[in-house]
């Protein structure tokens, strides 16, 4: 069974290494616009037209720009959706669809999506608050210079009715690798989507939990406010954060061979293979970084672990690369990186 977490401010400053970052999205249309899905492409560029200029110029969003997916190779689609600043429906979107989003990537709104906007702002750990706040002054702009499709009775109008009321989607991200080893994971994942929070994996929607990440979010859009919803989110992963962190104070106590064998082989396999496939090298590095925050492992940070699991992923690579690479190749050139990057590191006597 989950426990309640203490309070949120206690809730937030436990969380780190554990909670990993947070967002929060909100999904609204524009009144007299055909929703996406039924638009046509002078439809959709219209609107792209109408919003993207304002969103950089006047939205507040700092070193803001723009852009249309259209314009983007196969390789450049992937690397925006690895950075979750695009959706895989948006990735395959044509003319009209695009984003503006802030130079530091905490900001982004996806235009023409499933919905006309998709407002999005991540934090690192579980500042949901922070999120939250940023992403109801942006949307507050935004409602001042666009008519958004609203029901007095039924709140924001969009196009998949799980997002009708107040259209927000709050997530955490947490790595939970401790509940794995401890055999507890798949009971709190039960427990937590029979409290009607959604569980996916590190890319979304129909994505696995590589590496050991799972995005935890709100079900319920519609009867509640967005502060009820956020704060009752808070409590529950944290509640998660809590389990997570007993687990592997219990790991280290009562099972330490499990815990040692588990980073020591990620560590053996990472240095030494030659082929690496995307989700098998997040799985390794998932239990380096549990290695790390543990003070298994020597001359590696937390933030080298994260870089590098960005790093790998097929959008980043090629990038890095300079090329475009297929899959086969990808996996070659994976390894090496992942060698050349982990050489240092070694397990602590």
């Amino acid at each position: 069974m989950l426990l309640r977490s203490a309070t949120p401010r206690t809730t937030i400053a436990r969380a780190a290494g554990i909670a990993i970052s947070c967002r929060v999205r909100l999904a609204r249309n524009l009144r007299g616009e055909k929703f996406p899905d039924w638009a046509g492409e002078a439809d959709r560029r219209r609107v792209f037209d109408q919003v993207a200029p304002w969103l950089a110029q006047e939205a507040g969003i700092d070193q803001a720009r723009i852009v249309a997916v259209a314009d983007l190779d196969e390789a450049t689609r992937a690397l925006l959706r690895e950075r979750h600043l695009i959706s895989r429906d948006l990735m395959e979107r044509g003319p009209g669809a695009g984003l503006v989003a802030s130079g530091d990537e905490r900001v982004a709104v996806m235009i023409n999506e499933e919905d006309h906007l998709r407002v999005q702002v991540i934090e690192p750990g579980m500042d949901l608050r922070r999120a939250w706040a940023v992403a109801d002054a942006l949307d507050t702009r935004l409602e001042s210079r666009f008519e958004y499709a609203f029901s007095r009775k039924l709140g924001y109008l969009t196009a998949c009715p799980s997002n009708v009321g107040t259209g927000l989607r709050a997530s955490v991200m947490v790595h939970l690798l401790g509940l794995r080893l401890t055999e507890e994971l798949d009971a709190v994942l039960r427990a937590l989507e029979r409290l009607r929070l959604t569980v996916r994996g590190v890319g979304g929607e129909g994505s696995e939990a590589a590496g050991h990440m799972f995005q935890i979010s709100n079900q319920e859009t519609l009867g509640e406010d967005e502060s009820s919803l956020i704060d009752d989110l808070l409590d529950l992963v944290g509640a998660v954060v809590h389990q997570e962190r007993n687990a592997r104070l219990r790991l280290r106590r009562d099972n330490p061979e499990t815990l040692v064998d588990c980073v020591a082989r990620a560590l053996a396999i990472i240095q030494s293979a030659r082929i690496m496939e995307t989700e098998e090298a997040l799985d390794y590095l998932s239990a380096l970084r549990l290695g790390v925050e543990m003070n298994l492992v020597r001359r590696l940070t937390v933030a080298e672990v994260d870089r590098l699991a960005l790093g790998i992923q097929p959008g980043h690579l090629q990038r890095s690369q300079g090329e475009t690479l297929e899959p086969p190749r990808r996996d070659v050139v994976r390894a090496q990186v992942m060698r050349d990057t982990l050489a240092r590191a070694a397990l602590r006597e």
